[in-house]
């Protein structure tokens, strides 16, 4: 499955809502396979593609 989602905060906190959504989304559900979560920063959408 593939999913975006494009989140917007100041850049000094970008780190770390990075890892507090990757924390989430990998914790939001216990599967026999582990969710994978992919983040990238970047001023805009098409920089972190």
């Amino acid at each position: 499955m593939h999913d975006e989602l494009v989140v917007e905060c100041p850049a000094e906190r970008a780190e770390g809502v990075a890892a507090l959504l990757r924390a989430e989304m990998e914790g939001a559900a216990e599967l026999r396979v582990p969710l994978v979560v992919d983040v990238a920063i970047g001023d805009n959408w098409a920089d972190i593609h």
